[in-house]
């Protein structure tokens, strides 16, 4: 039920912040934090049903796939936080070239979702390789 209400909130709060303009508006320190809270929140329920899906004892998932779902998990959780922990406020004070801090750390989880990904595609490769050489032998 949260994660249905925070992805249902996600696309108010993004054209709130950045098709409305209102980032520049005395409200948008606020707007921002709760798009941080929300996306943080997301990550945060994904990774935990990453984590039940990762107990070995449940034999939920294939044992292959564990550790994958592990590593999703912390990558879940890792994002959670900065998104979570950018909602102090001065990240909205603080500015790099004319952007706010928070939105640097917003940005810094999409090559974290990239290399995860490209990770995963090199591992599954991998597998299948050695598969194939193995039925070979």
């Amino acid at each position: 039920m949260l994660l249905l209400f925070l992805v249902a909130v996600e696309p108010y709060l993004l054209n709130l912040l950045v098709i409305q303009g209102a980032g520049a508006s005395p409200l948008g320190q606020d707007i921002s934090a709760y798009y941080g809270l929300d996306i943080g929140g997301m990550n945060f329920v994904l990774a935990y049903f990453a984590h039940i899906l990762a107990k070995e004892e449940k034999n939920l998932i294939p044992r292959e796939l564990i550790g994958r779902y592990k590593r999703m998990r912390d990558l879940m959780l890792v994002g959670g936080l900065i998104f979570a922990i950018s909602v102090v406020p001065a990240f909205w004070t603080v500015n790099i070239d004319g952007l706010p801090m928070r939105v640097l750390m917003w940005i810094v989880t999409i090559p974290m979702t990239w290399l995860s990904r490209m990770f995963q595609r090199h591992a599954t490769n991998k597998r299948g390789v050695e598969s194939k050489h193995s039925s070979i032998l």
